[in-house]
């Protein structure tokens, strides 16, 4: 997908988001964020689980009874939707210290390319000068 339309589905999702957690009880709020920071803890922890969506929606439903489909799907939205935030700002936040560091390596490549790009001028130049002094 590409950056504009992967930004314009993010700005999406997260006024989706905002719009359903406005209307949420605050105890319901509650139960919601302790379920995005245990997803959080799992997720820093580096499990193999695969099923985050699963893992949301098990957890929904411990917390919440009697929910129907839909109403844990659109828990599960607004948990999901928190969490990506919660990561998108935490990388925003170490972004500019990537940044300089990512200019830092294409520096020192742009230097090693010249140097290395020198030192092949130098021997095709010694070869030349080899087959001339041959001849």
């Amino acid at each position: 997908m590409p950056v504009p339309q992967h930004l314009e589905l993010e700005r999406k999702i997260l006024a989706r988001s905002h719009s359903l957690s406005a209307v949420l009880q605050p105890e319901a709020r509650a139960k919601l964020d302790a379920v995005a920071k245990e997803l959080l803890v799992h997720l820093m922890s580096g499990s193999a689980d695969a099923d985050r969506s699963g893992l949301v929606q098990k957890e929904v439903r411990r917390r919440f009874a009697r929910l129907s489909s839909d109403q844990c799907n659109l828990l599960s939205f607004c948990v999901l939707a928190e969490v990506a935030e919660l990561i998108s700002e935490s990388v925003n936040l170490s972004s500019d210290f990537t940044s300089l560091r990512l200019q830092i390596a294409r520096d020192t490549i742009s230097k090693l390319t010249q140097t290395l790009s020198n030192i092949m001028k130098k021997i095709s130049d010694t070869l030349d000068s080899i087959i001339q002094n041959l001849k």
